[in-house]
């Protein structure tokens, strides 16, 4: 009984958050993409190979949309473009992954990008830093605590 609960307990805030969206309470968001079915295909699809070379096509074709409607509604839920969502999802498992020790290289390739160059020219511009003072960061945070 206690699993069902707690199924129960998920499909409420499922149906509370679609609420919250419809209504537009919500800001786009993630959250925004996964409480359209269509779009949360797609978004697991993403999360779950982050490193295949996807198309806006391809992640349609997942959602059951046209092109063009599938990047309306993307932007319009998750306030992001599909492709802006990837390179932020990458980006944001890149960085855990250096902070965690990994080398460039195989963090870039794991990724999508082309070269461990690639992933150090997306860090630099996105987030201001080099791969190796993230890293370094990370080992000052591990050594404070």
């Amino acid at each position: 009984s206690g699993s069902v609960l707690n199924r129960l307990g998920e499909v409420l805030l499922v149906h509370i958050l679609r609420h919250q969206l419809e209504r537009g309470a919500i800001e786009p968001s993630l959250l925004g993409g996964l409480s359209d079915d269509r779009l949360a295909r797609a978004i697991v699809a993403m999360h779950d190979t982050p490193g295949k070379i996807w198309s806006n096509s391809d992640l349609a074709a997942i959602a059951g949309m046209s092109i063009s409607r599938f990047s309306d509604v993307f932007r319009q839920k998750v306030g992001a473009t599909p492709m802006g969502y990837l390179r932020a999802w990458r980006l944001t498992l890149a960085v855990q992954d250096l902070k965690s020790g990994e080398r460039v290289e195989r963090v870039g390739h794991r990724y999508g990008y082309a070269s461990g160059e690639a992933l150090s020219h997306a860090i630099r511009r996105e987030l201001g830093v080099t791969p190796m003072s993230l890293r370094k960061s990370a080992v000052r945070e591990s050594v404070a605590t």
